[in-house]
């Protein structure tokens, strides 16, 4: 008897956890999922003075995920950044690569300016993606978008958003890693982990504007 319940408790063992990787396996193809699901814009706080050297409030960035099928969860992936009273003027566009491991989304930004970059917090849903990015200097900067329709691409290539910090929505994502770092654990640089199947098309980066401006005095030029 002693000996079927040992083997009763191996074999719910295993089922366990196979079920915590296949659990795993499904929330980052969830989450993928909605990542493609349509282009996100909003604002990042702090993000276009870190970054690009400006300030003002009059700015805007609107992102999009794309992969080679549905059931990726690496692919490649484009910003716009645009001040709202001249987006065609003011502007600066990047593409950049992206993957999911434990829920954690990195960026590989192709100008090489502001990356990688981490996503961990983060609550995310059908019509609405906010949390926090994650730089390599531990900066932890805010971020709230929501899904839309954003028909202007092709230009650059040749709301109600609610409050900050409401993370009790029941879609809310954490990277597992990111539990027991403790905020003092420098980040794992997974950089190597899709840098060969996640690109989709040529990789480009173009600013203009007082973006454009912004990059030429950081640049010392």
């Amino acid at each position: 008897m002693k000996k079927f319940l040992s083997r009763m408790m191996l074999l719910a063992t295993m089922a366990a956890a196979m079920t915590t990787l296949a659990s795993c396996e499904t929330e980052d193809d969830y989450i993928a999922q909605q990542l493609r699901s349509g282009d996100w814009q909003g604002y990042i706080g702090a993000y276009y003075s870190d970054r690009w050297g400006i300030s003002g409030s009059t700015y805007a960035t609107v992102m999009r995920f794309e992969s080679r099928g549905e059931y990726y969860t690496s692919g490649r992936g484009y910003e716009l950044n645009y001040n709202v009273n001249s987006p065609h003027y003011d502007y600066a566009c990047s593409s950049f690569k992206w993957f999911i491991v434990d829920g954690e989304i990195t960026l590989l930004y192709d100008d090489d300016v502001w990356t990688p970059i981490y996503i961990v917090d983060y609550s995310l849903g059908s019509t609405w993606f906010r949390g926090r990015i994650y730089t390599p200097s531990r900066q932890r900067i805010q971020f709230e978008f929501e899904n839309v329709a954003y028909d202007d691409w092709d230009y650059y290539r040749n709301g109600h958003y609610g409050s900050y910090g409401d993370f009790g929505n029941p879609r809310y994502f954490h990277s597992r890693t990111d539990v027991d770092r403790g905020g003092d654990v420098p980040f794992l640089d997974r950089s190597d982990i899709a840098r060969e199947n996640s690109g989709e098309s040529d990789a480009f980066s173009v600013a203009s504007g007082e973006f454009a401006k912004a990059i030429q005095e950081r640049a010392g030029k």
